[in-house]
């Protein structure tokens, strides 16, 4: 197991900051490889944060608690991380590939509505169901 630390400076409204991170890693640390470590774990930390962001605060409210069930939260966040996967896909292959400009507020509300327009009938998934390799 091996450690990097990492200390950023930069300046935020004219103040410095020094920001610090560490990461745990089973690859080697060395002089040549270090920076590498560092850009790919700060860049994997912007990646899952600015995902986690976009579900905290703008999209699925996840700031808190739905239940004291750990199982239930769970849950409750693995639809979150589906239903954002699905608005993602949404977003870039129907909305930006036909140049169609929406509200990020009524996005979720619209694909909503369009799971209801779909129309499943009982025998549709019973059939599927006898199909089913259970194994």
């Amino acid at each position: 197991m091996n450690l990097i630390y990492y200390k950023e400076k930069r300046k935020v409204k004219g103040k410095g900051k020094e920001p610090e991170f560490a990461w745990v890693t089973n690859i080697e640390i060395t002089k040549n490889n270090a920076r590498k470590i560092v850009k790919a774990g700060r860049n994997r930390w912007k990646i899952e944060n600015q995902g986690f962001n976009r579900q905290k605060h703008w999209q699925g409210n996840i700031g808190h608690a739905c239940s004291w069930d750990e199982r239930t939260q769970k849950n409750h966040y693995l639809m979150e991380q589906i239903a954002d996967f699905m608005k993602q896909l949404y977003e870039y292959f129907y909305l930006e590939k036909n140049e169609i400009k929406k509200l990020q507020k009524n996005i979720s509300s619209e694909l909503l509505a369009s799971f209801g327009r779909q129309l499943t009938e009982t025998e549709d998934i019973e059939a599927k169901l006898h199909k089913a390799d259970l194994n």
